[in-house]
This record gives C-alpha cells, sequence and structure tokens, in this order.
C-alpha cells in the first residue's frame, strides 16, 4: 500500500470516529550516542542494543566505533554491547525528554559502561533533581491508574486539590503536553481529565528548572505525556479487550487494536466507563452523583526512512458528571442546601487533532520539527433551575439563609496552533529554538435564576492569540560541569493583552560519580484563558452597557536549588529546595452556590518548599518501591483582577495561606513480582497529607490529617502473538478512610474523600 493511500485511510478511519460520543509532541524523545572500544581503540562492527518502554534499538558502530540512537521516549532502558570474541556489557539507564546522552562502553571490562558526558539537552533533562519519569511498568502496576491525576500526584512538589486536581509548587496550572503537542487547559469547569489514562504509555513530570521551550501558560508544572507505542509486536492486527465491574455501580469496557504494515505503525483504542460515585460530594454517603465517561483515541506514525518521522493523532472524549447535593439542612459539614431531586449535570466535550513532522540531519546531530495542531472543549452546566433557586445557603449580609442561585451555562473554545522547532547538537552544546503560536475563539452565555425574580441571561464571545519565540542551549564546558540557558519571549492578546522577556538559566555539576548540585533561576509569564474569563455582570447580575473584563496575566520569579545522590545503581535520592514569587495570581474561588471554579487575581503570592524523592529496586528487579515527599508553604494576598467576584467592602488581606496549602503532602508505594517472567505484580500504595485550610485567607485552623492506602494485584499481558488472558484486582482506599478534603466557606464547596473502591478487570488479546 502506498504511503499517501495509508495516511488517507488512516484519515478516513479518524475522521468517521468524530461522529462518536469520544492527541501529539515537543521534546517527548532524547538520543543516545557513544563510542565502544576495547583496549583503548575503536570496535568497528559491534552490535549495540537499546531495549526498554515497549522498544528495541540496533545499532551497528562505526569504522570509528561510533553509535547514534535517536528518537527514543523518555524512559528506563537496558544499554547492551556485544562483538564476537569480547564480554558482553550492559547496563540500565534513564533517558529525560530532550536529552543527549553520550556513553563510552569499554568491552575489555566487565558490566562497566562509563557516562563520560551528558551533552546538553533540548529540554529539561539537565535537571537531575526537578525531573521524574513514571514509566509504562509503574503505570500498570499502580493502583490508582484509573486516573491520570494521581498518576501525576506520585510525583514531588505535586498536591492532590480539590476534586483530584494536581497542584503544583504553591499555585494552580499545569502546562499539558501530549507527544510533544501543547494541550491548552483552562482551569474553571472541568472535572474530566485531558486524556484517558488507557491510552498512556509513560509520563514525565518536571516540577522545576522549566527549559525555555515551555512558557506562555500557566506552569506549576510541565506533564509530557507519550501516548501508546508498538510494544515489540510483530506485523499484522492485534486485538486486546478489557471488562471491569466493581463497587459503588463501577463498570468499564475498553477495546484495544494494534497494527504495523511495513514502515507504518496504527493504533486505535476506545473505552466506556461509568460509576455512582462520580466528583467529591458534600455528604458522606453521596446523593446524585453519577458519572461516565466515553473516548476514542486513534494514532498513527509513518517512518518512511531512518530520519524521518510522520504521526497523526486525533482523541474525543465526552465526560458526564452529576452534580452531587446536599439535601439535610443539619448537615454540620456543609451550609448549602438543595431540595431532594434537584438535578444538575454538566457535560464536558473534549477533542484534539495533530500531525506531525520530525526530520533528522544525516549525521544524526538534529532535527526540524512542525506540528499543526487543534484542539475544541465544550463545558455545558445544565442547572434544574426550578429546584436550584428553592435550595438555602447562608445569608453572607447577616443571619438566616438566602435562597440558591439557578445556573446554566454553555461555554466553548477552539483553539487552532503551530509549533516549529529546530535543534543542532555539537561536541559541547545543543542548540534549540523554536516558535509556538495559537489563535482561539470562545463563546459563551449564561443564565442565572433567583427565587421570584425573571431569569437573567448574558453571553460574550472574544478572538485571542498567543505567541512564543524561544532560544535555548545547553552548554557543556568540561565533564562535571553544564549550563542549561535560553530566553523565552510571550504575547498574548485576547480580553486583555500582555508580554514578557523571560530568561532561564541553570547548572548542574558532578561533584564526583555519586553527587550532582543543581541550581535554576527562570521567570514565567501566564496569560489567562479567554474561557476563564468572565465578564463582571455574570456574577453580579448587572450587566452594564460595556462588560469589565479585568483578569490579569501571571507574572512568576522562580529559584530552585537542590543534588541527587546515587546510594549504588539500583538506589537513587534527591532533595530540591525551591521558592516562587509571583504578581497577579491566577487562582480560583467558587462561582455562586456551585462546585464550579471562577477565575480571579491575587494581587501577590507566594510559595517555597522541599520536594524529596527516593526511588530503588533489588538486583532482579522483583521488588521496587518509591517515595515522593513535599514540605511547602503557600501564601497569596490583595485582589488584582476580576473583582467583581468578591463584595465591594471586601478587606485586603496580607500574605494569608492558599486554601491548596498543605504543609506535608507524601505518596509512596512498593511493588513486588512474582510467577513466571515476573509477569505477576502486587502494589501497595499510600498517600498522606496534613490537611488543608479551613477557611480561605481570611481565617485560621487546618482540617484534619489523612492517611489512606491502595492496593492492587495483577498480571502484566505478554506481548506477541497469541491468546492470553490476565486479571487485575485495584482497591483503592483500602481502611475505608473516608475524611473532608475541603470545608464550604464561600471559597470552596464541601469535599469529601470517597471510601473504599474495588474493580475487577479482565483483558485478553485475541
Amino acid at each position: 500500500m502506498s504511503l499517501f493511500r495509508r495516511w488517507g485511510a488512516c484519515l478516513a478511519i479518524a475522521l468517521s470516529c468524530i461522529a462518536l460520543p469520544i492527541a501529539a509532541r515537543a521534546s517527548t524523545t532524547g538520543e543516545v550516542r557513544g563510542t565502544v572500544t576495547a583496549h583503548g581503540k575503536p570496535v568497528a562492527d559491534a552490535h549495540v542494543m537499546l531495549m526498554g518502554e515497549g522498544r528495541r534499538y540496533m545499532r551497528l558502530t562505526g569504522t570509528d566505533g561510533s553509535f547514534t540512537i535517536f528518537r527514543v521516549p523518555f524512559g528506563h532502558y537496558r544499554l547492551m554491547a556485544m562483538r564476537v570474541g569480547l564480554a558482553m556489557q550492559s547496563r540500565e539507564i534513564d533517558l529525560h525528554s530532550g536529552e543527549v546522552l553520550r556513553l563510552r562502553i569499554a568491552l575489555h571490562k566487565l558490566a562497566t559502561i562509563i557516562v563520560t558526558k551528558v551533552v546538553a539537552n533540548q529540554s529539561a533533562s539537565g535537571t537531575p533533581v526537578a525531573s521524574t519519569t513514571i514509566d509504562r511498568a509503574q503505570i500498570k502496576t499502580l493502583p490508582t491508574n484509573n486516573s491520570l491525576n494521581s498518576i501525576v500526584q506520585t510525583v514531588p512538589g505535586i498536591v492532590a486539590f480539590s476534586y483530584n486536581e494536581p497542584v503544583a509548587h504553591g499555585f494552580h496550572g499545569l502546562t499539558y503536553e501530549i507527544d510533544g503537542v501543547p494541550l491548552p487547559q483552562g482551569t474553571s469547569s472541568n472535572f474530566s481529565e485531558l486524556i484517558d489514562p488507557k491510552n498512556v504509555s509513560s509520563v514525565e513530570v518536571l516540577t522545576g528548572a522549566m527549559p525555555a521551550e515551555y512558557g506562555g501558560s500557566r506552569i506549576g508544572a510541565v506533564v509530557n505525556i507519550v501516548t501508546k507505542r508498538l510494544l515489540d509486536l510483530p506485523p499484522g492486527l492485534h486485538t486486546r479487550i478489557s471488562g471491569g465491574i466493581g463497587n459503588q455501580g463501577m463498570g468499564m469496557a475498553s477495546l484495544d487494536e494494534t497494527a504495523r504494515f511495513g514502515k507504518t505503525d496504527v493504533f486505535f483504542s476506545s473505552n466506556n466507563q461509568r460509576t455512582d460515585r462520580g466528583i467529591d460530594t458534600p455528604t458522606f454517603t453521596p446523593i446524585h452523583d453519577q458519572s461516565s465517561l466515553a473516548d476514542q483515541f486513534f494514532r498513527m506514525v509513518e517512518h518512511p526512512d531512518e530520519r524521518t518521522s510522520l504521526a497523526f493523532t486525533f482523541s474525543n472524549q465526552l465526560a458526564q458528571f452529576q452534580i452531587p447535593i446536599n439535601t439535610n439542612p443539619n448537615n454540620p459539614n456543609d451550609p448549602i442546601v438543595s431540595v431532594p431531586g434537584t438535578d444538575d449535570v454538566q457535560r464536558e466535550y473534549d477533542r484534539f487533532v495533530n500531525a506531525a513532522f520530525s526530520r533528522y540531519t544525516k549525521k544524526g546531530n538534529g532535527y526540524l520539527q512542525i506540528v499543526p495542531w487543534f484542539r475544541s472543549s465544550r463545558v455545558v452546566y445544565a442547572g434544574d433551575l426550578s429546584n436550584d433557586v428553592l435550595g438555602t445557603q447562608p445569608n453572607p449580609n447577616g443571619p438566616g439563609t438566602i435562597s440558591n442561585v439557578g445556573l446554566n451555562q454553555d461555554r466553548f473554545v477552539s483553539y487552532v496552533g503551530l509549533r516549529l522547532a529546530n535543534l543542532v547538537t555539537s561536541r559541547h552544546h545543543a542548540i534549540k529554538y523554536g516558535l509556538d503560536i495559537q489563535r482561539a475563539i470562545f463563546q459563551g452565555s449564561q443564565t442565572f435564576a433567583q427565587l421570584g425574580l425573571p431569569n437573567a441571561s448574558t453571553s460574550q464571545g472574544q478572538a485571542g492569540s498567543e505567541t512564543g519565540l524561544y532560544v535555548e542551549d545547553s552548554w557543556q564546558p568540561s565533564k562535571p560541569l553544564s549550563f542549561n540557558y535560553g530566553v523565552r519571549w510571550d504575547t498574548s492578546h485576547g480580553y486583555v493583552s500582555g508580554s514578557q522577556i523571560s530568561p532561564r538559566v541553570g547548572v548542574n555539576y558532578a561533584v564526583d560519580g555519586k553527587n550532582i548540585l543543581h541550581a535554576y533561576y527562570g521567570r514565567f509569564y501566564a496569560a489567562p484563558q479567554l474561557e476563564d474569563t468572565r465578564a463582571a455582570c455574570v456574577v453580579l447580575q448587572g450587566c452594564t452597557t460595556t462588560p469589565t473584563y479585568n483578569l490579569k496575566p501571571e507574572f512568576d520569579s522562580y529559584y530552585e536549588a537542590g543534588f541527587r545522590h546515587i546510594f549504588n545503581p539500583r538506589l537513587t535520592g534527591s532533595i530540591d529546595f525551591w521558592f516562587r514569587d509571583v504578581a497577579n495570581v491566577l487562582d480560583t474561588t467558587q462561582l455562586l452556590n456551585t462546585p464550579l471554579f471562577a477565575v480571579f487575581n491575587n494581587t501577590v503570592g507566594q510559595a517555597h518548599g522541599i520536594d524529596i524523592h527516593l526511588a530503588g529496586h533489588d538486583l532482579h528487579n522483583v521488588n521496587s518501591w518509591f517515595l515522593s515527599s513535599t514540605i511547602s508553604q503557600s501564601l497569596a494576598g490583595g485582589i488584582s483582577g476580576s473583582t467583581f467576584l468578591f463584595p465591594p467592602n471586601q478587606p485586603t488581606y496580607p500574605l494569608q495561606l492558599e486554601d491548596h496549602s498543605q504543609t506535608v503532602s507524601a505518596n509512596g508505594a512498593f511493588t513486588h513480582r512474582f510467577g513466571r517472567k515476573l509477569r505477576n505484580f502486587a502494589t501497595l500504595q499510600t498517600v498522606y497529607g496534613t490537611g488543608f485550610p479551613v477557611q480561605f485567607q481570611n481565617g485560621n485552623g487546618l482540617l484534619p490529617t489523612h492517611l489512606t492506602f491502595d492496593f492492587g494485584i495483577g498480571q502484566e499481558l505478554p506481548t506477541g502473538n497469541g491468546k492470553h488472558l490476565t486479571a487485575t484486582l485495584e482497591i483503592d482506599n483500602l481502611l475505608n478512610h473516608q475524611y473532608i478534603i475541603k470545608m464550604a466557606n464561600g471559597f470552596n464547596t464541601t469535599q469529601i474523600a470517597n471510601g473504599r473502591t474495588v474493580l475487577f478487570k479482565l483483558s485478553e488479546t485475541l
């Protein structure tokens, strides 16, 4: 089949999925280069094999003993080198996104590979402390792997907040990139996640030291996601079906199709799931809390030759959530009361598509990347207006209660963007420069209902754009010392405009073979998303002739220092100290009496903390474990944007605890593998937190600490041909410890953590 016909057929398949209730790439890959020697001389025609992350790469060394393996996704690998008459050498390596890893392999020394240089990196791989990779094997064994947010929250510096939102290094906002393509995300209304984790192969989280290629949006952390890869399958079509059932009305089913035709890899998956317990509820026993998710994912990768890669990705998702209610006026945890039968529902539609072209240079010392992309998102809050207004809430201006406000809203935004990037590497430098441009069109409408008054409606619409230009270099003047520096210019236009030049500089110093010191400074610029911006009349319900939109861009200065220690080849640890100083913090508050968020600006904000990470495994990977912990404090004060969300006499507080500030957060897991080829596993995971503030920026007290345990046991599907049946049992919150995540205080609704959930899953390859 011709290349044109293959692409045409796959495009038709993807477009046919659009009618169903149903992604892409910056630097999610790195390069491995090296020289094979024997007795100090180059070895030609040596076999070099790199295996891991569902991939296998084979190379022969040249006459000078050198080899290059590029387009290697970040993750954990085993590198082996062999030559007739010489002993084979092997070692495990970790490759970060954008890393150019240079190795010298001495075959005459058994089991020894000496890392001589790490030549600069296109991305954040020069950050030995603030970059964490969660590989395919770890994701599969986590009991909480049905949630992308829960996977991300295993990283130090990430705190799980309301509705399982990850909060990074003190403030809201993560930058997501899927297969190297940006995926803009609003703050105010979404309960669903950007992508179904069943479509994820591995995740890399950068909690600090972001290189200049990232910016323009909120950047508490960067989450690089690599989607499904071909797992060493032979040519042909391979099918896998999965199904699961559990308590709380849980049910799920999925279909995965993987195919290889010559140089073309094709992936398709369709997933459906539902539960009677969707989002966090204001009561210990949920009322009106069902949810469902349907998504489809398609990806095609073509390698016309060794230097060229073409990829097309399509994703479609529909998530539906009943809005949980409290019907008890005497509930001590929630003062917002709804009448029985109130039926508010939120529906979230998300779709993205992209095409990525990458072309490596003939010598393998650089590449050109061109990625056009599109994303659309629609959030519909369908309020039960006639019942909504019969509910009550505390009177903010005196004793007693007042009627709730009913809300209907429909908010739609579409993005179209283009990413251009070029990388050139040399012996001591890796210079990357690029351009990111995007244009967004937003439309929204809102209807408000008040008891005894006519409904009030308003609408808004706005186009906007963002442009980012950057250049960055990783320079290694000597073996132990490397610098990562760059500059980025961002400008945004929409309801408001803004711009900033953001320098970034980091330094890494290898004190010896076991200790690496690290320091970093950077400035960040975050434009508010159009869908997060509301007119004053939306809340005050008194529209002026010219609505007021005053949500401002956020400006951050970020400082970081830390070190990594290699205890032995199977145990590493790191500690990272960080501080963030922010102007016009993009923060959230409660919208009316709903669980939705409205975005506003705090005038100033500060956050500081310490991230600690330990990870290890035994000699044969029978047992593996990790521990992530963060000790932090996040403060904010004043109101500088979206001031209409607050009463006119709202006092201006000095720096106070943010509602998502948690002093200690910890996450850890232990996995034991057993059985034939170690395909069986059992994992015990634990999460600990000291509790969030009871009030928000105007009160004292913390909610109680919490400690939960999750457990999973199951089997991994083997690769290759043949029929295989596997089973997995996942028990989240093993001890059924329900605790209060947040208490209703005008900025948040009351949210109670879910109790014990049990999910049994079967998967079969056909």
